[in-house]
C-alpha cells in the first residue's frame, strides 16, 4: 500500500485503501497502521476524500466530475485486484439473481463464500461482455425474470 504522504493527494491510494478496508476480513486495525493511520485519521481522510470528489466542478465529456470518475475508476481497479477469479457466467448469473431477491446482500455473499471485489469484478467483466454480445445479454435478461 501506498505510504500516508500518496493517500492525501493519490486518489488511486486513498481508492486502494478504502478497498482494502471494505473487505469483510480486512483486519483494519492493521492496515490502518501500515499506513499511518487509526480509525479517526482515516475518518479525517475520508472526509477530505468525500468533501473533496463532492466539491468537484471540472466535468469530463460525459458530464461526471473528473476526480469522482477518477476515483471510481480507481475502486473498481483496486477491487478487481483484490477479487480471486472473475465468476463463471453460471454463477455470476446465480448470484444476481440472489443478490436481487435479498435485503441483507453482505449475508448473502457471506452464505456463497464471496466478496464484494468477487461480485464487482464478476461484474465489470460480464457487463462489457454482453455489451457486446447480444445472445450473453439475451440469456442474461431471461434468467433475471
Amino acid at each position: 500500500m501506498a505510504p500516508r504522504a500518496d493517500l492525501a493527494g493519490d486518489v488511486k491510494a486513498y481508492a486502494a485503501l478504502a478497498v482494502a478496508l471494505a473487505s469483510p476480513s480486512a483486519n483494519r486495525a492493521a492496515i490502518l497502521s501500515a499506513h499511518g493511520l487509526d480509525e479517526a485519521g482515516w475518518e479525517a481522510l475520508d472526509d477530505a476524500w468525500q468533501a473533496r470528489i463532492a466539491e468537484e466542478d471540472e466535468e469530463d465529456e460525459a458530464g461526471i466530475p473528473r476526480l469522482m470518475a477518477a476515483y471510481a475508476d480507481a475502486f473498481v481497479q483496486a477491487q478487481r485486484a483484490r477479487a480471486k477469479t472473475v465468476l463463471s457466467f453460471e454463477r455470476f448469473i446465480e448470484v444476481a439473481r440472489v443478490l436481487q431477491r435479498t435485503d441483507d446482500a453482505p449475508k448473502a455473499l457471506a452464505r456463497m463464500g464471496l466478496t464484494l471485489a468477487d461480485v464487482m469484478a464478476s461484474q465489470h467483466h460480464w457487463t462489457a461482455r454482453m455489451m457486446e454480445d447480444d445472445a450473453l445479454a439475451t440469456q442474461f435478461r431471461h434468467a433475471m425474470r
